[in-house]
C-alpha cells in the first residue's frame, strides 16, 4: 500500500460561484477532505502590465496521489487563461487531524 502523502493545493478564482463549484466537485468526488475559501487582493504581472484584482483563494486539503484529478477539475471549471495551481507538501500535523485527513483522502 502506498504511503499517505498529504498536500495542500491552492488556486485562485474571480467569483464565489466558481470557487463553490470547484470545491463542491472536489468534495463530491472524494478528492479533498476540506476546501477553504478566502477573499484576497492580488497584484501580479500579466501581459507586461501590473494588474490588481479581488480574488478568492481556494485551499484544498488532499493527498498527493489526487493531484492529477484535482488539477483536471480545476482546469475544466476555471475561467482564467492561466490559473495558478500549486501543490505544497504537508510535513507534519497533529495526530487526530491527520488521521481524519487520511480517512477522507488516503491513497
Amino acid at each position: 500500500m502506498p504511503q499517505f502523502k498529504p498536500v495542500i493545493i491552492t488556486t485562485t478564482v474571480a467569483e464565489p460561484a466558481e470557487a463553490e463549484r470547484i470545491g463542491s466537485l472536489l468534495l463530491e468526488n472524494r478528492l479533498a477532505a476540506c476546501v477553504q475559501y478566502e477573499n484576497i487582493r492580488s497584484r501580479y504581472m500579466w501581459e507586461g502590465k501590473i494588474c490588481s484584482d479581488d480574488e478568492i483563494r481556494i485551499t484544498i486539503k488532499t493527498a498527493r496521489c489526487h493531484f492529477g484529478a484535482v488539477e483536471k477539475i480545476i482546469l475544466q471549471n476555471h475561467s482564467y487563461e492561466c490559473p495558478q495551481i500549486l501543490m505544497l507538501p504537508i510535513h507534519r500535523g497533529n495526530r487526530p487531524y491527520m488521521k481524519w485527513f487520511k480517512e477522507h483522502t488516503g491513497c
